[in-house]
């Protein structure tokens, strides 16, 4: 299965039977089908059917829809897989008084993880290791000495979408879904984006170098974007699958 992406002005999505038919203007028509797609990222002026985005929802497919910035408007969210583990023990984590106080605890501790993963990457040494947003000021200031400050911001923008999407994809596999109403601001989605987008820090950053040295400068297009995520989406499914055992794990200690 592999995600489909969706761009283009004049495109509309319909539903053929068991495939989405993409159609363009000037261009030939193409069908998907609807077994091979793991998740959909769709420009926001794309033209969708009612079919083809039921159909989606049937076969358990999230659609992200984003706009000309790269952040997500809206997504919907198929219909959930059958491992309900994980859900049951969220939803009996819920019932605890004191819930969120504990969530974020985890939460913090995996994104302190995080931080020295990409601390010990580079290689440098610090009189004190810093802080989540010492370490993001510093990658700031870096992206600005290179002068491709905007660059940074519109890759982080485009990948931290695209990333959302990826883990909304497998929760909703787990049974979690946007109904989990209680968790309010605390929506594990945002959580563990932000702690998975830390593995994307040095990767961006190498990456505009590689461009300045090749005299490539300004922003690159979503095409270019997306192609850098989907070059480490085998690692990013890895990590986002050790996270969410990581968190079973510790909700099997606590309920």
């Amino acid at each position: 299965m592999r995600p489909l992406y969706l761009q283009g002005a004049g495109t509309t999505i319909k539903r053929d039977g068991p495939a989405l038919r993409v159609i363009r203007a000037g261009a030939a028509e193409r069908w998907f089908p609807l077994r091979r797609i793991s998740q959909v990222v769709s420009a926001a002026h794309i033209d969708w059917s009612v079919d083809a985005l039921l159909a989606c929802a049937e076969n358990r497919i999230t659609v992200s829809f984003i706009d000309d910035e790269g952040a997500v408007l809206a997504r919907l969210i198929g219909r959930p897989g059958e491992r309900y583990e994980l859900r049951q023990r969220l939803l009996d984590f819920l019932l605890r008084p004191d819930w969120q106080d504990l969530y974020l605890q985890w939460n913090g501790a995996m994104e302190r993880m995080a931080v020295r993963s990409v601390i010990r990457r580079t290689g440098l040494g610090f009189d004190r290791p810093p802080s989540a947003k010492e370490l993001r000021q510093l990658f700031q200031d870096g992206a600005r000495g290179m002068d491709q400050l905007p660059a940074y911001e519109r890759i982080g923008r485009e990948v931290y979408g695209l990333l959302t999407g990826l883990v909304t994809r497998h929760l909703a596999d787990a049974g979690i879904t946007a109904e989990l109403e209680p968790m309010g601001e605390l929506n594990p989605v945002i959580g563990l984006s932000s702690i998975l987008f830390w593995d994307f820090q040095l990767a961006r950053m190498a990456w505009l170098e590689d461009r300045l040295r090749e005299n490539r400068l300004g922003i690159p297009d979503r095409i270019e974007i997306v192609g850098f995520f989907e070059a480490r989406r085998k690692r990013t499914e890895h990590l986002t699958l050790g996270l969410l055992n990581r968190l079973h794990r510790w909700l099997i200690e606590l309920v």
